[in-house]
């Protein structure tokens, strides 16, 4: 098992690594220069710290950012130009804005926004609670919802109990969070008066945010709930069991259960990155203080490194939490084993 960790972590930095260079060239190709946006008087100053004159990478095509006037941007000492594309010399290949950034990570910093004068360590940490507490109540709603009704479901196999929850869960599937968002809040917000329609004061506030990512996330957990009880149930085991003279409920819940929550468990990894990540939408809705809002004003100010910072730490927590996924899945199937 310590083996097989040890190289999931390893591929696991090579997946980063690769996430991180694809969107930092898709975050320069933004055609704005994100210093203009609220420092005027400043702008030389905010172009040459966060490295905005130079190439991206080594290799690349016309000008890194387009001159402004007044400003000296950083040239390199030897380059090679082959039509439209430019290779500048190796001695210079520590001063792209790749190596640049690459550098500001080995020394524990995510740089600093282009626009707050925050550093993104800090912005990140002031909103990842909220974010966090949003993704575990919403996965708390899902796997409450989930799993119930696609045992209930699973054990009423071609019944009107079985097509009617099957029916509401493809309704879940097929609602998005952005339309569902704005009709709860219609109804428990403008019309009952029960909860406020946005911004976190108190627990009461997440509680129409978590339905609503949540929801989705329940009625695709229900499926694969009822596919599993279905898969387990005709197992030769379980009719050792019933042989025995176990009743009904201890059949399903001593033995079928472990086995058709397998299923469950492989999705609980992607799901609950996805929530996190799927809660920009939610937190917007809603206006909320978290990660996910954070990031979308980011991407609309081009604030790069706030941006680059947030897709960090989601794509850290999604490979985390698929480690932690595959690991329990040798806890709840014997037969699994990653040892070679």
């Amino acid at each position: 098992m310590s083996r097989f960790v040890l190289r999931r972590l390893l591929s696991s930095m090579v997946v980063i690594v690769v996430i991180i260079t694809v969107s930092l060239w898709i975050t320069r190709q933004a055609p704005s220069n994100p210093c203009l946006k609220e420092r005027e008087a400043n702008t030389c100053v905010c172009v040459k710290e966060h490295a905005l004159d130079r190439p991206v990478f080594p290799i690349h095509i016309g000008s890194p950012l387009q001159p402004l006037k007044g400003c000296e941007y950083w040239q390199p000492n030897s380059k090679l130009a082959l039509g439209p594309i430019t290779l500048i010399g190796l001695s210079d290949w520590g001063n792209t804005q790749f190596a640049v950034y690459m550098k500001t990570l080995m020394s524990g910093s995510l740089g600093k926004s282009m626009v707050t004068e925050r550093t993104v360590i800090e912005t990140l940490k002031s909103g990842l609670p909220y974010t966090i507490h949003l993704g575990i109540q919403a996965l708390i709603v899902a796997l409450f919802i989930g799993i119930p009704a696609g045992l209930f479901a699973g054990l009423r196999q071609n019944t009107l109990p079985d097509y009617s929850v099957m029916t509401v869960a493809m309704i879940g599937v097929s609602v998005p969070n952005f339309v569902l968002g704005p009709l709860l809040i219609m109804l428990f917000s403008l019309k009952l008066g029960w909860f406020r329609a946005g911004g976190w004061e108190s627990w009461a506030d997440s509680i129409l945010p978590s339905i609503t990512l949540g929801l989705f996330y329940a009625a695709y957990i229900a499926r694969l709930t009822r596919g599993g009880m279905l898969e387990v149930i005709r197992k030769d085991y379980i009719r050792t069991a019933r042989s025995k003279g176990l009743t009904e409920k201890m059949v399903v819940y001593r033995h079928a259960l472990k086995g058709a929550l397998l299923p469950v468990v492989s999705y609980l990894g992607p799901a609950f990155a996805a929530l996190l990540t799927g809660s920009v939408v939610v937190e917007e809705i809603f206006n909320l203080p978290g990660v996910g809002t954070h990031f979308v004003r980011s991407a609309l100010n081009r604030d790069y490194n706030m941006v680059l910072g947030t897709i960090i730490l989601y794509s850290a927590l999604l490979v985390l939490l698929n480690l932690v996924v595959d690991i329990l899945y040798t806890v709840l199937d014997p037969r699994v084993s990653y040892d070679e």
